[in-house]
């Protein structure tokens, strides 16, 4: 007789919405010399936003160009650009995004066709990579290259929100927004820029309300399910249609919620996953769905929060604090002022190992996860910031802890058996009998499971 199963389970409508819409994006930057569009190239976390009030405009992110070529998996052009950033002398311990993009413009080559020229470069230099990695881009194609330099110390040197660090920023923006109009000869509009910071602002609005409704049991979204709108979110979420996308995306939550639909038909576990995860090996999470896991959430996910919280007078982080509507920015000052908090709230959480720890408890509490996996990546020094730290806390706490090494980019440090091995130990400690465990799945390398 067949096992019924404990709650229902459909497919999530809006996950194929998202995946159109990071695939129009990635078309749209092929199309736009052609079609007369302005093309800018840069790193995620560049002030994209800010160019809204030029008119229309196409911005090409390196990070996600990188996933796409490493979704390809080893017979794609992952390997061939890797190859071709160390046959130039760049070290193979340099930013794994790094490594993949600037090969593949020194091989002309995209996952979608001959690698395209930006009209020039922008970048938010917040790690020790990303400043160089588009100054290379600026100088391969001879274009002008544009930093925002982020100043969130304190006077002490802690890294934390603080009016001097906002101050600092908020003056780079109205320079790069000067510059801006010489360099196009184009008229700046500052509604323009108004609503395009406004609707990132409501974006992560959508996605707090999301994420706190992840703590239901069951949980109506898991990760994988979760990493293309988190994509949309993390680099488009100015465009309107990114909006569009979330308000569906919050309202069928909403439908799952009350009717208790699930990813899942069992969930005998919940973990989260801290790390952006090794893009080439998705199948991971199809391992522990396999065993009725759900990967709730991670770090990538909760850090979008804060800035759009009613956060109460003690300043401390709670998951499940309301997202704050009336806070959207409706004037030149609010929105370059909430810009710059949120480039400083991203940057304290990772700068300070007493907070990230208290961040990813929070999130483990709010989302009742019974443990958490942390990866160790050798592609990204700074997502990797305090790992040993936060495991020495969740130790603390008595919280269930895996940790493996990986290199989200570079599928040549990647070893699926001993990661499968702590993972084994890791469910077995929590209760999934070993002998029920099977590794299929990783059988080969780059063996990608389709989203």
């Amino acid at each position: 007789m067949a096992t019924q199963s404990k709650y229902r389970v459909e497919p999530l409508e809006t996950y194929r919405w998202a995946k159109e819409m990071r695939a129009k994006h990635f078309k749209d930057v092929m199309k736009a010399k052609e079609q007369g569009r302005f093309l800018v190239a840069g790193n995620m976390n560049a002030h994209k936003d800010l160019m809204a009030g030029i008119g229309d405009f196409v911005f090409m992110g390196g990070e996600p160009w990188a996933v796409a070529a490493i979704r390809e998996g080893e017979k794609g052009l992952a390997l061939p650009a890797l190859e071709a950033t160390e046959q130039r002398g760049y070290a193979r311990d340099l930013c794994a995004f790094t490594r993949v993009f600037i090969g593949s413009m020194f091989l002309g080559q995209t996952p979608f066709g001959p690698f395209p020229k930006p009209e020039f470069v922008l970048c938010a230099n917040q790690c020790d990579s990303k400043g160089k990695w588009f100054q290379i881009v600026a100088d391969h194609f001879q274009v002008p290259y544009y930093c925002i330099e982020y100043g969130t110390s304190d006077g002490d040197g802690r890294v934390r929100l603080n009016e001097n660090g906002i101050s600092y920023l908020v003056s780079q923006f109205n320079e790069f927004i000067d510059w801006l109009q010489k360099f196009t000869g184009r008229q700046y509009d500052d509604q323009k820029m108004v609503d395009a910071v406004a609707n990132m602002y409501k974006v992560r609005c959508l996605w707090g309300e999301v994420l706190q409704m992840q703590s239901t049991i069951p949980a109506p979204l898991e990760y994988k399910l979760l990493l293309p709108f988190f994509l949309n979110l993390e680099y488009w979420s100015y465009k309107p249609e990114v909006l569009q996308l979330m308000t569906a995306l919050r309202d069928e939550t909403k439908y799952r919620v009350a009717n208790q639909i699930a990813p899942l038909p069992f969930e005998r576990l919940r973990v989260l996953h801290d790390g952006l995860p090794p893009w080439y090996a998705l199948y991971l999470f199809h391992y522990l769905r396999e065993h009725d896991v759900a990967v709730v959430g991670g770090s990538n996910h909760f850090s979008f929060i804060p800035p759009v919280q009613k956060i109460k007078p003690d300043g401390v982080f709670r998951p499940m604090d309301p997202v704050d509507w009336e806070g959207v920015p409706r004037t030149r000052q609010e929105a370059l002022r909430w810009r710059a908090i949120v480039s400083c709230l991203s940057e304290q959480r990772n700068a300070e190992s007493a907070l990230k720890s208290h961040y990813t408890q929070a999130a483990i509490e709010a989302w009742r996860a019974n443990g958490i996996i942390l990866e160790i990546d050798r592609g990204c020094e700074g997502m990797t910031t305090h790992v040993a730290e936060i495991k020495l806390a969740m130790h603390r706490a008595h919280i269930p802890t895996m940790v493996y090494e990986a290199n989200r980019a570079d599928f040549r440090e990647w070893s699926w058996s001993h990661v499968a091995d702590s993972m084994d130990a890791f469910l077995e400690a929590m209760g999934v009998p070993r002998s029920q465990l099977k590794r299929e799945l990783g059988g080969r390398v780059g063996a990608t499971e389709k989203e």
